[in-house]
């Protein structure tokens, strides 16, 4: 089953099932265009794109997304007749107290189905912290945190380092 282009309303398919995503608060939605735009600063000149969440994900058990953030290097790779990417080297979820476990668990579990990831950030928004989990040749995944507006991410999948300081300007600030 494939989701209409034309829905009413922004909806993740995940196994089989249609589910409405509601808005986000302000801090998850600063948060969330702060790292699409130092993202997309990092990776100027490179072969590499960053894409809102308006850009949707799909696994290849058929299981789509709107991750807040995504990154695909080289060519955008589509669903056939469709305007879904297949191929994310990089996805970045801001986590809501709501969907916490689901980002951290099922959600993380079916991106890794993607052949092409390689990193999945986690951002929070109710602190200045940061999970980074990279793909490991084994197959395995490797989680390193990072604490504090000092903090640099290395992105060895896009080559790049992603600072804490500047994604979370101003962030914290807001309602959460």
């Amino acid at each position: 089953m494939l989701l209409s282009v034309a829905a009413d309303f922004k909806n993740e398919f995940v196994g089989g099932e249609i589910y409405a995503m509601s808005g986000g608060t302000f801090r998850h939605s600063r948060l969330a265009g702060k790292a699409f735009h130092h993202l997309e600063s990092l990776l100027d000149g490179s072969t590499c794109a960053a894409f809102t969440s308006d850009l949707r994900i799909r696994t290849p058990k058929g299981n789509q997304f709107y991750p807040d953030v995504s990154v695909v290097c080289g060519a955008v790779e589509t669903q056939e007749g469709n305007d879904v990417c297949t191929n994310p080297v990089l996805i970045v979820e801001v986590l809501s107290p709501s969907t916490y476990n689901y980002d951290r668990g099922l959600k993380f579990e079916l991106y890794r189905q993607i052949p092409s990831l390689q990193e999945y950030l986690i951002l929070h928004q109710d602190a200045v912290y940061a999970e980074h989990y990279s793909g490991q040749p084994d197959g395995s995944w490797l989680l390193r945190e990072y604490r504090g507006e000092d903090a640099h991410i290395p992105l060895s999948a896009l080559t790049c380092e992603l600072q804490l300081g500047p994604v979370y300007s101003g962030v914290m600030e807001l309602p959460g």
